[in-house]
């Protein structure tokens, strides 16, 4: 019976609160305020000669503990942590790494409705202009951006890794080839 009261009284507070709280964001939408996101300043590539080559480019990764391989990637020049992610069908990084890498997407642009580990939520397809895994390079890979708290960590999927000649994993290592 307690336990009974406890929900009912907990079910109350959450119906008065309810109304208050959609009050509150209706009141927003209706004001006419209209949320922006300032883009981040282009990245301009340093003056660098460029190998005659990309291919025959190897980058090779230990598993970590719990048999994952993380490393850290450069995206638009930036360095961005990653869990590579072959079940992942895009490269996939939160709002917050977005607006560092310059790729922030509109709020329209949210229209892919995306299954994660956490359960469903909608995305955003952006392009970043350029990603770097070691001495991997590779430009305009598709990448899906989630709101903040979807992902706990980005995820480089198979719109990078399908583009490399080969990638393979023996003896805890994963190793990649451009």
């Amino acid at each position: 019976m307690q336990n009974f009261v406890i929900i009912l009284a907990v079910t109350s507070l959450v119906a008065l609160a309810v109304p208050s709280a959609f009050e509150h964001y209706r009141a927003g939408m209706l004001s006419g305020q209209v949320e922006t996101v300032e883009r981040a300043p282009e990245v301009i590539d340093a003056a660098m000669e460029r190998p005659a080559s990309l291919s025959g480019r190897v980058a090779r990764l230990a598993a970590d503990a719990s048999g994952h391989f993380r490393t850290d990637t450069r995206m638009n020049g930036r360095s961005v942590p990653v869990l590579v992610d072959t079940g992942a069908t895009y490269v996939s990084i939160n709002d917050t790494t977005a607006r560092r890498l310059g790729v922030a997407p509109q709020l329209d642009e949210y229209r892919y409705t995306v299954q994660t580990a956490n359960g469903e939520t909608t995305a955003a397809l952006v392009t970043v202009a350029r990603m770097q895994l070691g001495p991997i390079e590779l430009r305009d890979v598709d990448t899906l951006v989630t709101r903040d708290g979807t992902l706990p960590v980005a995820l480089l999927g198979m719109s990078f890794l399908g583009r490399l000649s080969k990638f393979e994993i023996a003896d805890e290592q994963l190793t990649l080839k451009q």
